[in-house]
């Protein structure tokens, strides 16, 4: 995508106002699809390239995001993170197909004796090693979006702090074999410490969501324990529930 450089053209501010407008109309909620660029730009009667001028315009405040590929197109946006709960995926797969770019910093990584917490979890016998991991998660505009804890056991993962670390579940998967399939997660409300705070360019004393989880692999070997502290305000949780009968397609 080409930034746009100087004051934008008359048209494509038009443009613009004219799609906030159909959003509103539509009463359209985050996430929510408007259309295609190709749909768009025939409705409102502009070329595509003057189109994608008016959405750079709408991105930039946060109000609308596009996505590329299978069931891409422009969505409703209020500058916030979507990450479902019902996928295992790492965030920053889960930020590519919301048209954002992450940026991992892996702030530590060492081979540390397991606690008692570690071995009961990931059932671990007295003496076992694990990896703590350390990372901080910022858009690629150096938004501040997450700080994570993690703690892998070494027999699983050898070497692990010679890898690549910013893809936690893709360097599991391509370097070891490990496919994560189940994360079992609990969410409460945190508030950030002046080190976090500092970190995640917030104020102290900010609300945090703090996800703690334990992963297993396809073989429901644990694999890993995780805590994740989210900018409360950068982020929306979306989880889709089931009857008792798990027929998605069973009315309420």
């Amino acid at each position: 995508m080409t930034a746009m450089t100087g004051a934008p053209h008359e048209q494509t501010v038009a443009a613009a106002a004219t799609l906030r407008a159909m959003m509103r109309r539509q009463e359209l909620r985050p996430g929510d699809r408007l259309g295609d660029e190709r749909s768009l730009a025939a409705e409102l009667g502009i070329t595509r390239s003057r189109l994608r001028e008016a959405l750079e315009l709408l991105q930039a405040a946060g109000h609308v995001r596009r996505r590329l590929g299978r069931g891409g197109g422009v969505f409703a946006s209020d500058g916030r993170i979507e990450r479902n709960l019902n996928t295992i995926e790492g965030l920053p797969d889960i930020t590519r197909v919301q048209g954002v770019r992450l940026v991992t910093t892996v702030l530590r990584v060492e081979l540390v004796r397991a606690g008692p917490l570690d071995r009961r979890l990931l059932r671990l016998a007295a003496g076992a090693s694990v990896y703590h991991l350390q990372r901080l998660r910022r858009t690629d505009d150096g938004t501040g979006l997450s700080l994570e804890d993690t703690r892998a056991p070494a027999s699983v993962f050898p070497d692990l702090d010679a890898q690549d670390l910013t893809q936690l579940y893709r360097c599991f998967r391509e370097t070891y074999g490990v496919t994560p399939t189940v994360s079992d997660e609990s969410i409460e409300v945190a508030y950030a410490t002046p080190a976090q705070a500092d970190l995640l360019g917030v104020d102290p004393g900010t609300a945090l969501v703090r996800l703690s989880r334990l992963t297993l692999d396809d073989q429901s070997r644990p694999v890993e324990i995780g805590t994740e502290l989210f900018v409360a305000d950068r982020m929306r949780f979306h989880l889709r529930r089931y009857g008792v009968t798990g027929n998605p397609h069973r009315p309420g």
